[in-house]
């Protein structure tokens, strides 16, 4: 047997455990090593962030993490995939009706839904070296979906 497979078939450790809770809770890497193996509040974050991805790479931790991320997509009460269906009903009656405006709300729902709403803009000012203002600039900020956790 190759020390992988030995490795694979013990338990994971409580702190291995506790580092998969705190990921799968949090999903910050260098969050969750330091809650599961209390480190110091010194310690370099370069060192935290190699131990936490060492751990997200051992298999056993990996599969842990998956399994819960699995178990609470299955206790879910609401999908993503439920509120699609519940939009398109509300479309469709909206059409029956003959109410455009509900139908382009439920249409706009559904784009919400999964990212695809224009992106939002915003304006920025800030001060050059010598403390006059530089010209004001209009940046597009782009929202990303929340890939399933909604």
């Amino acid at each position: 047997m190759s020390k992988v497979d030995e490795a694979t078939d013990k338990p994971l450790t409580p702190k291995q455990e506790a580092f998969a809770l705190a990921y799968f809770e949090t999903g910050n890497a260098a969050e969750a090593y330091r809650r599961a193996y209390n480190t110091d509040e010194n310690a370099r974050d370069n060192w935290v962030y190699v131990e936490a991805s060492q751990l997200l790479d051992h298999p056993k931790v990996s599969l842990r993490i998956q399994e819960l991320q699995q178990h609470a997509q299955a206790l879910s009460m609401f999908s993503r995939m439920e509120a699609l269906k519940e939009y398109e009903e509300a479309r469709v009656l909206a059409a029956k009706v003959g109410n455009p405006s509900a139908m382009v709300s439920a249409t706009t729902g559904k784009a919400k839904l999964f990212g695809l709403e224009a992106p939002a803009r915003a304006r920025m000012e800030h001060t050059g070296k010598d403390g006059k203002d530089l010209p004001q600039q209009q940046v597009t900020i782009f929202q990303l979906p929340d890939n399933g956790r909604g």
